[in-house]
């Protein structure tokens, strides 16, 4: 079997002002630290991020104050940060001592609670611990180390490694993060930080020292992340910004420094937002450590049968995910049961994708948002191959034209049936002007409503339906979620990131179509282009 190495480079990246040697970056020196003191074989993308994050300015200085750090969970992100503290602490804090003197020189740990600051510190603990506990820690400790070290405080919420130099290592829970200046500090977990507390109290910790710099280590984040998404967003804004001078060739890397704040460095391993679960480029992008441990693409593509989608693209792919709540139809099984329309290379359509049977029984399902701004027609109706057909055929802001319209499309397309929610929603409006103009009104509420969102999820899932990739229904099921009543799924207005008023329409069209009996011969839902408003 072909042996798979995961990405070194990440997908979006910060790039240098020089070429990186190691006269212009210490991530040379981190590394060789790793091999030649610790005995760590730093994985290739480690030390590729550690020779980026490392970067000097002419004086000497870091180039960056903060660097942001996406990549997927179990690739060695403490490993990481363990050889990164022991070389500040041992290292680092002896270089420009008329600058920031040793005993000023503290590194600080941050994490949404000590246990997860405490698996870096633990680690250095265990190399530099002058006093071992137990033979098994003595056999890990290195002697180098534990000569250079005063001592340790291991008490709960004092934890402090302290270095001869006097430089020392501490760590602190979110909740517990103000303290005095930090010339180094790694916040891990930053997705974890709901609110600014911590960040506001720790950020601005190293300002007072020169050269003082703040990593921020993460898999992706979702809606409740404000931390990590505005230090990520500033730094796509930096590399957008870096783009349209440099790359674009309006000035040079150097004249682009002076100008500019480059003090920001974004470093993201993370498969591409619209890549299917079982891409295998794209965990190899967000999985660097892949073929270098123990870690397979085999592994992943075996997690995702055991995790709900939301949770296997943050923590496997590093995807940014818009909703904590699962969608209620997973939107890699709905991208795979679209038949769209295809067209070629001049424009002119080849195939026209799924579509509705010219003598099957169709019916129509509408539906309104809940603040009753758009209103949406859906159809439903039976294939060819005797698979369910659902789209949107109609929409428009507010509710007032509906209606006319409804009962227009009908008349076109000898429908009988409309489907609506005629209780507790917007679209109950409709059914008294419907029923009057003679339609026969499906009414989607009581058990009938408990039904419904289940049952188009059941189609999908078993392949008895398609649909044609529109993007506004595309949008309502990516981005609905599901309630429940009575242990049954029913769409959920408030708690969706998306109108799903489309999804519902042809949620209710579907519901529909499968209660009702077909009457007299119908005419092709397609023939009237006209009143396809779409």
């Amino acid at each position: 079997m072909l042996k798979r190495y995961g990405k070194t480079e990440p997908r979006i990246w910060t790039k240098p002002l020089r070429e990186l040697t190691p006269e212009t970056t210490l991530g040379f020196e981190v590394i060789e630290f790793a091999l030649q003191i610790l005995g760590v074989k730093l994985y290739p993308w480690q030390e590729w991020l550690l020779k980026h994050a490392l970067e000097l300015m002419p004086d000497g200085s870091y180039r960056f104050r903060r660097v942001i750090v996406l990549v997927a969970r179990q690739q060695g992100k403490t490993t990481l940060a363990s050889v990164l503290a022991a070389w500040w602490l041992f290292v680092d804090s002896l270089r420009h001592p008329d600058r920031v003197p040793p005993v000023k020189f503290k590194v600080v740990g941050v994490a949404q609670n000590l246990d997860i600051a405490r698996e870096p510190w633990a680690a250095v603990k265990l190399w530099c611990d002058p006093e071992p506990e137990t033979q098994e820690e003595a056999d890990l400790a290195i002697p180098a180390l534990q000569a250079g070290t005063a001592k340790i405080s291991d008490t709960n919420g004092k934890e402090g490694i302290f270095a001869g130099s006097r430089a020392h290592y501490e760590i602190r829970a979110a909740t517990n993060a103000r303290g005095k200046p930090a010339a180094r500090v790694i916040m891990d977990e930053l997705r974890e930080q709901k609110n600014w507390t911590a960040w506001n109290a720790v950020s601005q910790t190293t300002k007072a020292f020169w050269s003082g710099q703040l990593w921020g280590i993460s898999n992706a984040g979702d809606i409740l992340a404000v931390v990590l998404k505005k230090q990520r967003d500033a730094g796509l804004e930096s590399i957008e910004e870096w783009n349209r001078y440099v790359e674009a060739g309006l000035q040079t890397a150097e004249e682009y420094a002076n100008t500019h704040d480059v003090s920001i460095g974004l470093f993201e391993w993370s498969a591409p937002d619209d890549c299917a679960l079982d891409d295998v480029d794209g965990i190899l992008q967000a999985n660097p450590s892949i073929g270098h441990g123990s870690m397979t693409v085999q592994q992943v593509l075996a997690e995702a049968r055991g995790m709900t989608e939301a949770g296997y693209r943050t923590e496997v792919l590093c995807q940014w995910v818009t909703s904590r709540i699962d969608p209620h139809i997973p939107s890699q099984l709905w991208h795979d049961r679209a038949d769209a329309p295809q067209v070629d290379a001049r424009g002119e359509i080849v195939s026209v994708g799924s579509q509705i049977a010219p003598d099957s029984h169709m019916v129509l399902g509408i539906d309104t948002s809940g603040d009753r701004g758009m209103t949406y027609i859906g159809v439903a109706g039976y294939r060819s191959d005797g698979r369910a057909h659902v789209e949107i055929i109609a929409k428009r802001a507010g509710m007032l034209w509906a209606p006319e319209v409804v009962i227009a499309i009908a008349k076109s397309q000898g429908i009988t049936h409309v489907a609506l929610q005629s209780r507790g929603a917007p679209a109950a409006d409709f059914a008294r002007p419907l029923e009057a103009a003679g339609l026969t009104i499906v009414h989607v509420v009581g058990t009938d409503l408990l039904a419904s969102a289940g049952r188009l999820k059941d189609r999908i899932r078993d392949d008895l339906l398609r649909h044609r990739a529109q993007p506004i229904l595309d949008m309502a099921v990516g981005g609905g979620i599901a309630k429940q009543l009575n242990g049954m799924p029913v769409w959920d207005r408030a708690a969706s990131i998306v109108d799903v008023a489309p999804a519902i329409a042809v949620t209710n069209a579907l519901y529909g179509l499968e209660t009702t009996e077909k009457p007299a011969p119908q005419i092709s839902a397609y023939e009237d282009h006209e009143l396809l408003v779409v």
